[in-house]
């Protein structure tokens, strides 16, 4: 089902990506940097367990792209959490910096008092300054930073993924290209 993601990415950048000891893959060296990351995906025990220990049952769709991929970083546009590693021992900075973020640590950031309940946080951009939601209908809501208020909905995760990816390739041939300090 998301299987797409990585044969995308791979489309788009041919030969330029990396894979480092933790099986993460890294896209597109531009300036320096890595582009794009996908993290190895979980098995349903690995995921079972990471529900038990978050107290969160996880939407259906994210427990589907958690078997794929244990969260991923796309063009400088998303930050898609997942379970961060049991241990950062031995690792490169490289492996450290480049490792999943956990999906708490995201929810911890934008959860507040008046989040409906049915509200899942997995996912953020710097540049859209927003952060992305699955309600209890499955749809993913791009909820602004500072109002609170949705500003876009995609009816599964399968079509806001691939929204993603159309804009990362644009901004690609645009030659468009974001700086974080």
């Amino acid at each position: 089902m998301y299987e797409f993601i990585k044969q995308e990415i791979e489309d788009i950048y041919k030969e330029d990506h990396k894979r480092l000891r933790t099986k993460t893959v890294l896209y597109g060296q531009i300036e320096r940097r890595w582009h794009t990351y996908l993290h190895p995906g979980l098995t349903a025990e690995e995921i079972e367990q990471f529900e038990a220990r978050t107290g969160t049952r996880f939407p259906s769709a994210y427990k589907k792209f958690l078997t794929f991929y244990n969260g991923c970083y796309l063009f400088d546009l998303l930050r898609m959490g997942g379970k961060e590693l049991e241990s950062y021992k031995g690792l490169s900075i490289e492996e450290t910096t480049r490792s999943t973020v956990d999906v708490q640590d995201i929810q911890g950031i934008y959860l507040r008092k008046r989040t409906p309940k049915d509200h899942f946080i997995f996912a953020d951009s710097l540049v859209h300054n927003s952060y992305y939601v699955i309600d209890s209908n499955e749809n993913v809501l791009e909820v602004d930073f500072r109002t609170k208020k949705v500003v876009k909905m995609f009816s599964t995760l399968k079509e806001f993924i691939i929204e993603v990816i159309k804009e990362g390739k644009q901004n690609l041939e645009d030659e468009v290209y974001f700086e974080f300090n």
